[in-house]
């Protein structure tokens, strides 16, 4: 079972899996505080606690609420993907898509999301990291120490049924969770859906990886897509074939050094 969780400007996740409950894409505190609320009338509080908190990519709209929701769940294990280690140390940068792809790519989705107001709100509340501007990239406190340790060739603690893909495009460090049982893919920022099927992300660091990274996924057996924004993608009949993959519209992205 997956609990869809709005609280900001991204959409959260709430796995409920063989070894205890998963959060993925914690983006702000009032996701926080929605997954304590329902883990407590739902899972029996921490005795159905949280094991692990996770994220499809180091962005502020999918890792603001982390610090908060590891004040409700102390021991919750924090764990990214590897990549993410090489940020918190400073030893790599935040990649930034060039600014021709924000009017292009981030504004449409931005203005689609319900309760701009209320996700302003939250965005300024939670903790500020991951935020993919010049000037605040290698801002990194993020209140708490993660593992970094996920990867595509090792197990997901706590979740046995599901595996990561490394999947880089809108940014070098972008992962999907696909569980091949029941069918599902955690899309993250890869694949949205704002249109009513599904489009690849056009706000994106590189063109040549996210094109990569949707054909590496297409031959996956899914069934139902849960986005990083917009509308679950559920009841369709092979979903990856509609999702909108405007090519040329990606053309001539690249990933300032």
């Amino acid at each position: 079972m997956i609990h869809h969780i709005e609280g900001g400007y991204a959409n959260t996740y709430l796995i409920e899996g063989k070894e205890g409950l998963a959060a993925v894409d914690v983006g702000s505190n009032l996701a926080a505080e929605k997954i304590q609320e329902i883990i407590t009338e739902q899972y029996g509080g921490k005795e159905g606690g949280l094991r692990l908190i996770t994220a499809t990519h180091f962005h502020i709209d999918h890792i603001g609420g982390i610090a908060r929701l590891k004040e409700f769940f102390p021991e919750a294990e924090i764990n990214f993907f590897h990549m993410v280690e090489k940020y918190i140390s400073g030893e790599e940068q935040l990649a930034i898509p060039p600014f021709s792809r924000w009017a292009m790519g981030l504004v449409p989705v931005v203005v689609r999301i319900r309760h701009q107001f209320r996700n302003y709100c939250q965005s300024v509340a939670s903790r500020k990291a991951g935020i993919p501007l010049p000037f605040l990239r290698n801002y990194t406190r993020i209140g708490y120490k993660p593992k970094c340790e996920l990867e595509e060739s090792r197990d997901i603690p706590f979740l046995p049924d599901w595996r990561l893909i490394a999947t880089p495009g809108h940014t070098p460090d972008s992962v999907c969770f696909y569980n091949e049982k029941d069918r599902i893919l955690i899309s993250g920022d890869t694949i949205l859906n704002m249109e009513g099927t599904g489009e690849l992300n056009r706000f994106c660091c590189s063109v040549s990886d996210i094109e990569t990274s949707f054909k590496k996924l297409s031959p996956l057996p899914i069934e139902t897509i849960y986005p990083g924004h917009g509308n679950l993608i559920v009841g369709a009949k092979d979903p990856m074939a509609k999702v909108r993959f405007r090519k040329s519209r990606l053309v001539g992205i690249v990933i300032p050094m």
